[in-house]
C-alpha cells in the first residue's frame, strides 16, 4: 500500500472515533445527575454512595457551567 490510502483510512477512522465520542458525551450530558450517578456506581466506588456521586456530578456540572459563562 502507498502512503495516501493509509492517510485516508486514518482520517476516516479519526472522524468516526470523534463522532462516537461526541455522541457519548451528548448522551451522558442528557442524563440527570441521579441517572448518571446510578450508572457510575459500583461497589467500592471511591465516593462510596450514589448520593455522593450525584453530589459530585452536580458540583462538576455547576463548575463547568460557570467556566462556560466566564469564557
Amino acid at each position: 500500500m502507498t502512503g495516501a490510502p493509509l492517510s485516508l483510512v486514518r482520517q476516516q477512522a479519526i472522524r468516526a472515533a470523534a463522532e462516537v465520542l461526541v455522541d457519548a458525551v451528548a448522551e451522558r450530558a442528557a442524563r440527570t445527575p441521579r441517572e448518571a450517578a446510578e450508572a457510575a456506581f459500583y461497589p467500592g466506588h471511591p465516593l462510596g454512595t450514589v448520593e455522593a456521586i450525584e453530589a459530585e456530578i452536580i458540583r462538576r456540572r455547576a463548575a463547568d457551567a460557570g467556566e462556560q459563562i466566564a469564557a
